[in-house]
């Protein structure tokens, strides 16, 4: 009986561990908030990303420990219509990418003023991209998305997304 006891208690610790381990996997265990003061924005992001900034910090760009995955943000110095800067994007897209398929380009009734869905194949395989953009009277802010497609849905971008906020207008 002692034996079967023992065993019965080793299955129920490895279960226990096992949950855990599971209920640990894909979860970020902590944010790092990048603010910029002169574009007025800020953002969160897993503290295990990389950040880099252009110069002028223009350009955010936050990279996946891994290098395969980012969200990027940019900032125009004048306002701009968020349908026009989104055909600019698809526009670029395209020049750089030669296959480019677009599965949702539109206004939104929320924070964002417009949205763009879209896959693009380059030299390391097909990717999938989202672009959120938000004009104010003073900017335009372009926040993108992009991953393997195949591995797209394991990183947080949905989270990474909804802590951006703009504090000036």
């Amino acid at each position: 009986m002692g034996s079967s006891r023992r065993c019965w208690l080793l299955l129920s610790g490895l279960i226990i561990l096992l949950v855990s381990l599971f209920a640990a996997c894909g979860k970020p265990s902590g944010y790092v908030t990048y603010t910029d003061e002169d574009w007025g924005y800020a953002i969160s992001y897993p503290y295990n990303w990389q950040i880099e900034l252009t110069e002028d910090a223009q350009i955010c760009v936050v990279k996946s420990p891994s290098g395969r995955a980012s969200v990027q943000v940019y900032v125009t110095e004048k306002p701009m219509i968020a349908q026009d800067a989104a055909n600019r994007w698809l526009m670029a897209l395209g020049t750089a990418h030669h296959e480019v398929t677009v599965f949702d380009n539109g206004p939104r009734d929320s924070f964002w003023d417009w949205y763009l869905s879209y896959d693009y194949e380059t030299d390391y395989g097909v990717f999938h991209g989202e672009a959120y953009f938000k004009q104010t009277s003073a900017h335009l802010y372009k926040v993108d998305t992009a991953a393997d497609k195949n591995r797209y849905d394991f990183y947080p971008f949905e989270t990474i997304i909804s802590t951006f906020k703009v504090f000036r207008k």
